[in-house]
């Protein structure tokens, strides 16, 4: 009981902590490790202007009666033409991660030698929605 107080307290305090804050978080590609993250409110508003991180879905052949044939999709660049792309075929949890991502979402994925996605992560927040005011 003690620990989920303590722990309480310190996700409420951390959680005021940032009202009101707008983070940055540059995309970041890691060949290595085969992982790519950013917001794309960084990459959209970014002086960089080859900078860019999103994914997208394709459904093929739906219906009434068939669901058809549906694959997701994730990107990154940071630099003129050295950018990564991951591919989920018949991999629905991906796929729907996909679908939830959001204008101002936090995304992150992995990918294989193969060059299919093995996971694919996101947060949408306040914290990654712009802090300037926009024009009417």
């Amino acid at each position: 009981m003690k620990k989920q107080m303590i722990g309480f307290v310190l996700a409420t305090f951390s959680t005021l902590a940032l009202a009101g804050a707008a983070i940055d978080v540059p995309v970041e590609i890691d060949m290595d490790s085969k992982v790519a993250f950013g917001n794309m409110k960084t990459a959209r508003f970014s002086s960089n202007e080859f900078e860019q991180i999103g994914c997208g879905t394709r459904t093929f052949g739906a219906n009434d009666v068939d669901p058809g044939f549906s694959w997701g999709f994730c990107q990154a660049q940071i630099i003129e033409g050295e950018s990564v792309i991951c591919f989920a075929y018949d991999k629905p949890d991906l796929i729907d991660q996909i679908k939830a991502l959001d204008s101002f979402s936090f995304v992150t994925f992995r990918w294989d030698d193969e060059g299919n996605c093995t996971y694919v992560g996101s947060s949408t927040q306040s914290q990654y929605i712009p802090s300037k005011k926009f024009k009417d």
